[in-house]
């Protein structure tokens, strides 16, 4: 969760990943798990917003599974 760009690393890159995938179609969100940060189903400005905001405001961390890669055990309509 949080990896949108899946290059490994959680950082300021996937959410400029979501964001251009929700504004401009130019993200690359290919798991759309990773880019449901806050994993309320959806992907929205609110995953973008809460990411920059665990990155730095140091606030809450992203729902498991975080920060490795791993199965979302939340029933959504998302598929990774």
């Amino acid at each position: 969760r949080g990896d949108s760009n899946q290059d490994g690393i959680i950082d300021i890159s996937d959410a400029i990943d979501i964001l251009g995938y929700l504004f401009t179609g130019g993200g690359t969100v290919t798991c759309e798990d990773a880019g449901d940060v806050n994993d309320d189903g959806v992907i929205d400005l609110s995953d973008g917003i809460y990411l920059l905001d665990y990155l730095f405001k140091h606030e809450r961390q992203p729902p498991s599974p975080f920060p490795q890669p791993g199965k979302d055990s939340t029933d959504d309509l998302l598929a990774c």
